[in-house]
């Protein structure tokens, strides 16, 4: 469900906690902080909000990125604490995702160098999430083919699970649609793992309306063909629905239920009247705080909006 504190903090007051992350090194601040702004970015990325909100959280995580480029010796090293280690993978992913071009040329470096010689990765294994969504996202079709080249390889349970949520991060969205069509072919992606693909493209900014539309083409398909024993429907509903923000997504959610009812969701049924709920309350609150957000992370980048 959407945050509760989206209902009871006024707005400006969250993102204000977000202030002093500039200074701040700690893991628990910085994972709290991540947590809350996910849901800003899962509303509003899709927005004019989105570029001035890039540009704050890139400008509060580049004193983390260079404390751990410090810290790490020029990324040679590992850190000894675990909550360090945790935050340095935050610091990399969310600097490289806001677009923080030291970040981007560091991981396409690392990418490269593994590309160039296959045999030996040199990503260490805690960075490896991070880096290789980084380099699918900035790269073409040359990185995404090796990922999925390495994944279709991949004989480590936890590396293959890397690859998968990696192939997803591209920006191409040919590429994404390719994905996605392969989760109907079991010699392709596993029927086990069909759900993830799905939802993780959804998760993607440049995927989440291809994944939804994917999944209301084939539902019946993938209702028939997988059971609800195989097929996580309940998750992949949430996770296609995650971002509805819109009266148009309202409605196209109320469509796709007046269209299956007769057949029923099976385990998804839940899912989809929560999907219903959240939606509703997504609408109310983008109506009610957009201009507003817009104005906070505009005033705070130096982009002040009229």
């Amino acid at each position: 469900m959407w945050p509760r504190w989206a209902q009871m903090v006024p707005t400006t007051l969250a993102l204000r906690t977000t202030s002093y992350l500039s200074q701040e090194t700690e893991y628990m601040p910085w994972q709290s902080a991540l947590n809350n702004l996910h849901y800003f970015e899962l509303m509003l990325d899709r927005t004019e909000v989105h570029q001035p909100m890039q540009e704050y959280i890139r400008k509060q995580v580049t004193p983390l990125f260079l404390y751990f480029r410090n810290m790490t010796s020029n990324w040679t090293k590992v850190p000894e604490k675990h909550t360090d280690q945790y935050n340095h993978v935050n610091a990399l992913r969310t600097a490289c995702r806001t677009g923080l071009t030291e970040c981007q040329d560091l991981t396409h470096m690392w990418f490269k160098e593994w590309m160039d010689h296959p045999e030996h990765n040199p990503i260490h294994p805690n960075l490896r999430s991070a880096v290789y969504c980084s380099a699918v996202a900035a790269g073409g079709e040359a990185e995404w083919n090796f990922t999925w080249s390495q994944f279709r390889m991949a004989t480590v349970a936890s590396e293959a699970s890397k690859l998968m949520s990696a192939l997803a991060c591209s920006t191409n969205t040919q590429l994404l649609d390719r994905y996605l069509r392969d989760t109907l072919n079991p010699t392709m992606i596993r029927k086990q793992d069909a759900t993830s693909v799905i939802t993780a493209v959804a998760s993607n900014r440049a995927g989440q309306s291809l994944a939804w539309d994917f999944v209301r083409d084939h539902w019946e398909y993938m209702f028939t063909e997988y059971g609800v024993g195989s097929f996580s429907f309940a998750s992949l509903i949430s996770g296609v629905t995650a971002r509805f923000s819109t009266p148009a997504e309202l409605q196209q959610l109320l469509d796709f239920m007046e269209e299956h009812k007769d057949a029923g969701f099976g385990s998804a049924a839940l899912a989809v009247d929560q999907a219903l709920e959240r939606t509703e309350a997504n609408i109310k609150w983008v109506q009610q705080n957009k201009q507003e957000v817009l104005h906070w992370f505009s005033s705070q980048t130096g982009n002040q909006q009229s």
